[in-house]
């Protein structure tokens, strides 16, 4: 015999059938009492669900109902009372703690291994105190209608979101309640057990937090039928989806993706309803706008593996003015969706298709006289775990086939729906041709046998046709352009069909081979490799690749060229020859030449269409003649960018050769002079209309290329040299002609003679030029060389030297001479410094009006009027006029007494006496003895003191005197020595 544990999720594809299961099957979902006295039952005799009118609720939203396992009734609530199978309420069965406004009021648990024995998990409304609770029901009570027991109301979690989901535990036997927390993000899964309820939740914080308005409570929260997934919607305010993780053997919840962005926002806004696909790999989001009336429901595929890659493949199904509530997958395999805006039920037909393959379709259950209003009972989600899998079925490939069962299995028959079978428990069977079939298989366990259907499609698998290179110029050359991958659709689609086979485009092989981060039709890239995926359009796992590149091609720019105005030739014809290599280099500046080919044409047509260009060298045809460049890449002739310029022939120009230029030299007679060019200009011209430009050079060669012209006010650095003129036309510098002339400095006519001459007063003095000049202009306007003038002042000639150039030259200098008054010198005074035997000093002082110098003897002269270092004695002082004016003296004398004297009548020193005394009459000597006693007063004009007082000779002693000298004012005192 054969046991075939549960298998772990795989990627799978189909609809809902029945399975096989020693926990729970299916059928305890198989009746709903929800809305406005709404109900519907599936069973097997009906493909669709059978219309109940005998339910007793009345609520706006949550609601829970149960059944058994063969798919009959036994009790359902709105959260607050429970109706028995019989539509009466239970006898305690009121006061519950949910609230028919709770998005998920309420969801009835089995107790495992219990068939009497169900658990209502209830959440109130809006945060409210009450929060999330459970109460026991036993079904034995109350004449085995059931009834709630003690166990009432027991409080979980306060406060919560008014979210709630049941999944079974990995054991098959336990079952995972899960809610949410507020203003938190803690996710609290309760594990009900044979034991009861396990009050201490695994609590796992992760994900948003919800909190904040209380209308932040509202939306559903679903696992995936597998217990891998888990989902939550966030209504009102920025609402969001979060999709995460859970790990049903321990019970926590990770790895969260947010979507968000992608809802209606507003406090009446949002997402509610969500509902897993069968086999667990799409959600669907229901999206309600209660402001404008409008709603959608949202598709997302799951099996991404990325957050980005699940978000870029959402579908939006049925938008309009249909308001969605509640998504609810039932026991046929499809979702149905409460629609607020008709009362009635929609249905996703296959919700295990990607995208608007699922079939949505509106209004496919009529429910009058109940309405649906927004909720739809939950269930255990495991109820809806799908039974026959099936992996691969792309044409060619090996499709396999498996059944999730936990009963012993005695023996297992597979039928393939093509005539082929297999007793395997895995089988895997290759399919010949694409198309629709019927698997079934026939299982026996200890129990009973089953037999289980399933209808499959094996989908054709494409080809990837290789695509051409996608070349682009790039505009800007930014090294980004905008691509349109469609254009290469055709191509990697060749003869398939477009509608069968859809084609996107990815950066990586990786991203090609999982369906991820695909790429914008209109793509903005660069130069890289591009993988095209082409897949079946109901099977995207039946796939092709291949791969194309994107080249840039660098954008050309036509640099713009200057309009060309050329000089006719001596035929004057109007027609000129231009060599386009010279305009080339101009066209492409700093772009690489190899790079590009550039080209000229008559007209802009030709220039586009690329015919017809111009050879190398042309020769004009019109006056003006206008010329297209062409610039394109060599490796991509699409990539190309077109100007133009034209090309103006004009009138021969004529340099006529101007007079040479000379100039006289300056006072420093070094041979370098400025000349002004500008004066040749009206000889260069000659009288020829239009506006020209001149310029010169010093040599030929820069004057024909126009280089290193020379100031128009040019400095000579050689006494001759030779000028080149250039004369070109304003409009065209290219249509010049060029002459020379000569230019030389000429010798400075240097006037030789005294700067200065000096004239006596009253007397007169001549001024000579010298010879060698052609005339002389006095300032007097004499014009001899000679002149004689009487008075003092500034005197200028003016001489011309007459030079044999051509043209003649005359050069002329002047010269100022100052004629200087002078005269004899006019005595002041002296300033002496006596007293000394040779330490006496003379200071005359004059004025006059000409330059003196001074003299003791009137030989040697010195221009100092002071002199030194003189004996006593009397001096004549001689002051000469140096300009030959003349020469005074005055006499001076310079005083000084004897130190002794010897009164012995020797004729030698026998009267003490002042020197000079006789001089300054008015000198007043007075002689003294040691003690002081007055002994004589002297006249300056005697001999002097005889050495007597009162006829007696004095003796040999010191003697003191007094002069007073009024010349001064000063007195002097001393002594000297009587010797006898």
């Amino acid at each position: 015999m054969f046991k075939i544990d549960v298998i772990s999720v795989r990627l799978i594809y189909g609809l809902f059938l029945c399975f096989i299961s020693a926990g729970y099957s299916q059928e305890e979902a198989s009746i709903w009492y929800f809305g406005s006295n709404a109900g519907v039952q599936f069973n097997a005799e009906s493909p669709d669900p059978i219309v109940l009118n005998d339910g007793q609720l009345s609520t706006e939203e949550g609601c829970s109902t149960i059944s058994d396992s063969n798919g009959n009734l036994l009790f359902y609530s709105d959260g607050i009372t429970v109706w028995d199978k019989m539509h009466n309420v239970m006898p305690n069965g009121t006061g519950l703690r949910g609230d028919p406004s709770s998005t998920q009021s309420g969801i009835i648990v089995p107790k495992p291994n219990n068939p009497d024995v169900y658990y209502i998990f209830t959440v109130v409304n809006e945060a409210n105190a009450e929060g999330l609770c459970y109460s026991e029901v036993d079904m034995n009570l109350n004449g085995g209608n059931g009834d709630v027991t003690s166990i009432k109301n027991v409080e979980l979690l306060s406060p919560s979101t008014e979210k709630i989901s049941a999944v079974m535990h990995e054991n098959d036997t336990d079952i995972w309640v899960i809610g949410h927390g507020w203003d938190n993000n803690s996710f609290l899964a309760y594990r009900v057990t044979p034991s009861g309820v396990n009050v201490t939740p695994v609590i796992s914080n992760v994900g948003e937090v919800h909190g904040g308005n209380t209308a932040n409570t509202i939306g559903y929260l679903k696992f995936s039928p597998d217990g891998q997934k888990l989902a939550v919607a966030k209504w009102s305010n920025n609402s969001f989806v979060e999709i995460l993780d859970f790990d049903n053997t321990t019970g926590t919840v990770s790895n969260p993706v947010t979507i968000n962005g992608l809802f209606y926002l507003g406090v009446s806004n949002g997402a509610y309803g969500i509902e897993f696909s069968p086999d667990s790999s799409l959600l669907y989001v229901g999206d309600t706008n209660f402001s404008t009336s409008q709603g959608r429901v949202h598709q997302f595929d799951v099996t991404q593996p990325t957050a980005n890659a699940i978000i870029n493949s959402q579908t939006i199904l049925n938008e309009g003015t249909e308001i969605p509530g509640a998504l609810q997958l039932a026991i046929n395999g499809k979702i149905y969706i409460s629609n607020t805006s008709t009362g009635n039920l929609d249905a996703i037909e296959s919700p295990n298709e990607l995208g608007t393959n699922c079939n949505y379709v509106s209004n496919v259950v009529n429910l009058s006289p109940g309405i649906a209003i927004y909720g739809l009972p939950p269930f255990i989600q495991s109820f809806f775990s799908v039974a026959i899998n099936v992996e691969n079925v792309c044409l060619g490939s090996e499709t396999e086939f498996f059944i999730e069962a936990t009963d012993e299995i005695e023996s297992i028959s597979w039928d393939f729906g093509d005539g082929n079978t297999s007793t395997e428990e895995i089988p895997t069977h290759i399919y010949q041709t694409p198309g629709d079939y019927v698997v079934s298989v026939t299982v026996s366990t200890t129990d009973e046998t089953k037999t289980f259907e399933r209808d499959i499609s094996i989908y054709s698998v494409p080809v990837a046709n290789q695509a051409s290179d996608y070349i682009l110029c790039d505009i800007g050359n930014d090294g980004e352009e905008s691509f349109d991958l469609n254009t290469k659709t055709t191509e990697i689609l060749g003869t398939q069909s477009a509608t069968d086979f859809d084609v996107m485009y990815y950066a990586s092989i990786e991203d090609a081979e999982n369906r991820e981060n695909d790429l914008p039709i209109l793509y903005t890239g660069n130069d890289q490799e591009i993988f095209a995926r082409i897949y079946n359009a109901q099977a995207p796992n039946c796939y092709d690749i291949s791969s194309f590149n994107l080249i840039l091609s660098q954008q050309p720019e036509a640099q713009a060229v200057q309009d060309i105005t050329t000089c006719d030739n001596e035929i004057l014809d109007g027609s000129e020859t231009i060599a386009f290599n010279t305009i080339t280099p101009i066209v492409l500046g700093n772009q690489e030449a190899s790079l590009f080919n550039v080209s000229y044409y008559l007209n802009q047509t030709d220039a586009i269409n690329n015919d017809g260009s111009l050879p190398t060298v042309y020769t004009t045809i019109n006056n003006p003649q206008e010329i297209f460049i062409r610039i394109e890449n060599t490796e991509n002739q699409n990539c190309y960018d077109i100007t133009s310029f034209n090309i103006f022939v004009e009138d021969q120009i004529i340099a006529y050769t101007p007079e040479n230029m000379f100039a006289c030299d300056d006072v420093s007679n070094d041979s370098v002079e400025t000349f002004d060019l500008t004066n040749q200009e009206n000889a260069i011209i000659n009288g020829q209309s239009g506006d020209y430009e001149i310029s010169y050079y010093l040599n030929e060669t820069d004057a024909i290329l126009g280089d290193n012209a020379i100031s128009n006010n040019y400095q000579n650095t050689s006494p001759s040299e030779t000028i080149y003129a250039r004369i070109e036309k304003d409009s065209n510098p290219n249509c010049f002609d060029v002459t020379s002339f000569e230019i030389a400095v000429l010798e400075y006519p240097e006037i030789i003679m005294p700067d200065s001459y000096n004239i006596c007063t009253n007397e007169t003095v001549a001024l000579h030029a010298p010879l060698g000049f052609n005339t002389y202009l006095w300032s007097t306007g004499e014009t001899t060389k000679d002149i004689t003038v009487t008075q003092p002042g500034d005197y200028t000639v003016t001489v011309t030297k007459v030079f044999n150039t051509n043209p003649v030259t005359e050069c002329e200098s002047s010269k100022t001479i100052h004629v200087i008054e002078s005269d004899e010198a006019i005595f002041e005074t002296f300033e002496i410094q006596d007293w000394t035997e040779d330490s006496n000093s003379i200071a005359v002082f004059v004025t006059g009006l000409g330059n003196y110098e001074y003299s003791l003897d009137d030989i040697t002269y010195q221009d100092t009027p002071v002199f030194y270092n003189l004996e006593p004695g009397e001096y004549s002082v001689f002051i000469r006029d140096k300009n030959g004016c003349g020469v005074i003296y005055e006499d001076i004398y310079l005083m000084h007494y004897p130190k002794f004297f010897t009164p012995n009548a020797d004729g030698y020193n026998d009267f003490w006496q002042i020197k000079m005394a006789s001089h300054e009459p008015g000198l007043e000597i007075f002689i003294h003895d040691r003690f002081g006693k007055l002994l004589t007063k002297i006249n300056p004009n005697s001999v002097g003191w005889d050495g007597t007082f009162n006829g007696e000779l004095m003796p040999t002693n010191d003697y003191w005197f007094v002069v007073k000298r009024p010349s001064n004012g000063k007195t002097y005192k001393g002594h000297f020595t009587l010797k006898r």
